[in-house]
């Protein structure tokens, strides 16, 4: 008979790194098939990477309910998730590390952005690139507890969000502003108006993002600071989602600008000038205090806190938005439904 100490040391003995892989993405989803498009893999297959794992353990990983069509992660299964992300986070530390002796400007970078920084990282990563051709980035996009998580366990080098989550587990810096503003379609009764009264918002229908948002603490603040009651309000999940709706005529949107650039130089959406908008806002770069940056990572970390605001002024018509505030400044801005940068 096999004696105790036996069976312990034969414990994860024949583990492989696929196995392992599998597992963290079937923890991370919790469905088999999520988890297989993400690994390209069948779900029959995962499937049997995982009961493979667990005939190893002698334990189950999974809670299967429902004929198996939901599942939830056991004890053991919690406590070898915290391992696997270990084990994958110093692969990724000892392949960057390897890869700056054999050449600094190759290699990988996992990068995340939050939902409203997809309007801006794409920017940056395009201009890297074209000074680092050799270097492959990876674009993760997902809320900003989730991006930290992901921060934390090691699956992304650097991320960059509007608003980071709180409690913070990592280093975040500043490095560009961004304004928040109301827009409209080309065809709203406003859009051709030299300026807004603020007296004239109560009787408006706003359309904003949902409590938690960096732009909706932005308007409840603009609220209070212009003691307006503005209880017109219609919650939108998503940025692209208050653009369709403004541009249907649903309402005036408030966001953040960086995310209008496309439909203000073609004349669709108008920034609208009111007293005291637009509102400023920061980007912010986030990294993990648990590792060090791969060479490659650092590179793009330092090319975006020293050029990310002057490739935003760029790219986006500042001059327009920082008239904002200043008499005629939304004739000039969208006069007739067509931008000033479209002229």
């Amino acid at each position: 008979m096999e004696s105790q100490s036996g069976r312990a040391q034969a414990l994860l003995k024949n583990v492989t790194l696929r196995q392992l892989r599998a597992f963290q993405a079937v923890a991370r989803h919790l469905h088999f098939g999520k988890a297989a498009r993400e690994l390209d893999l069948t779900a029959p297959a995962v499937s049997i990477q995982i009961r493979e794992l667990e005939a190893q353990i002698g334990m189950p990983l999974f809670e299967r309910h429902g004929h198996g069509k939901s599942l939830s992660l056991t004890v053991t299964g919690e406590f070898l998730l915290g391992y696997t992300h270990k084990i994958f986070s110093t692969l990724k530390e000892a392949k960057g590390a390897i890869s700056q002796f054999r050449n600094a400007e190759a290699g990988q970078i996992a990068v995340g952005m939050a939902p409203t920084a997809k309007y801006i990282v794409p920017l940056f990563l395009g201009r890297f690139h074209a000074l680092h051709p050799q270097l492959q980035v990876h674009l993760v996009e997902s809320r900003g507890d989730e991006l930290q998580h992901r921060l934390q366990t090691g699956e992304l080098d650097l991320a960059v969000m509007s608003r980071p989550p709180r409690p913070l587990a990592a280093y975040a810096e500043a490095f560009a502003e961004y304004p928040m503003g109301f827009v409209v379609a080309a065809t709203h009764a406003l859009a051709a108006s030299p300026a807004v009264p603020r007296e004239m918002l109560p009787q408006l229908h706003f359309l904003v993002r949902e409590p938690g948002s960096a732009s909706r603490a932005a308007f409840d603040a603009f609220q209070r600071s212009s003691r307006l009651d503005l209880a017109q309000v219609g919650e939108v999940p998503s940025n692209e989602v208050i653009k369709q709706a403004a541009l249907a005529g649903l309402g005036v949107g408030f966001l953040n600008l960086h995310t209008v650039g496309l439909e203000r130089r073609t004349g669709q959406l108008c920034v609208l000038e009111v007293e005291g908008t637009p509102l400023t806002g920061q980007w912010f770069l986030l990294r993990t205090p648990m590792r060090p940056l791969t060479p490659a990572a650092e590179s793009l970390r330092q090319f975006i806190l020293q050029q990310g605001q002057d490739l935003l002024a760029a790219h986006v018509d500042q001059p327009a938005l920082q008239r904002a505030g200043t008499a005629g400044a939304a004739a000039t801005v969208c006069s007739g439904g067509v931008t000033s940068s479209a002229r």
